[in-house]
């Protein structure tokens, strides 16, 4: 039976596998608008990095601009999810821990306008 990805699953994680940040600790500081594959498999994957290398507040809060989907799904996983990566010696994968939150454009643009006019989030997010 696969066990659903959230944060009560991480301790059943190999330790290589885990959130490189403890996921909703790192305040936002960085808005990103669009949750596609590309913006989760890249620069996710390098923020994540780049906290837990030299710490920073760049949580990332990322905008759905239509389609309610992602924000669904990314809900029903707290924030998680994982990224898997292929080479010639096999696969690996890993979860991403650096959403600090979720918005969705087109049902609050006021909230989002905010975000982007905001000098410092701090952790009303």
């Amino acid at each position: 039976m696969a066990v659903r990805l959230g944060l009560g699953a991480l301790r059943q994680l190999p330790v290589q596998s885990r959130p490189r940040v403890r996921p909703g600790t790192v305040p936002a500081g960085i808005v990103h608008l669009g949750l596609g594959a590309f913006h989760r498999a890249h620069q996710a994957v390098y923020t994540e990095a780049a906290i837990a290398e030299a710490g920073g507040d760049w949580g990332i809060v990322g905008v759905a601009p239509r389609s309610t989907d992602v924000l669904t799904k990314l809900a029903a996983q707290d924030g998680l999810f994982s990224v898997t990566s292929l080479s010639d010696d096999g696969g690996e994968t890993h979860v991403i821990g650096a959403l600090a939150g979720v918005r969705h454009a087109a049902s609050d643009p006021a909230a989002v306008v905010a975000l982007l006019a905001a000098p410092r989030f701090g952790s009303s997010l």
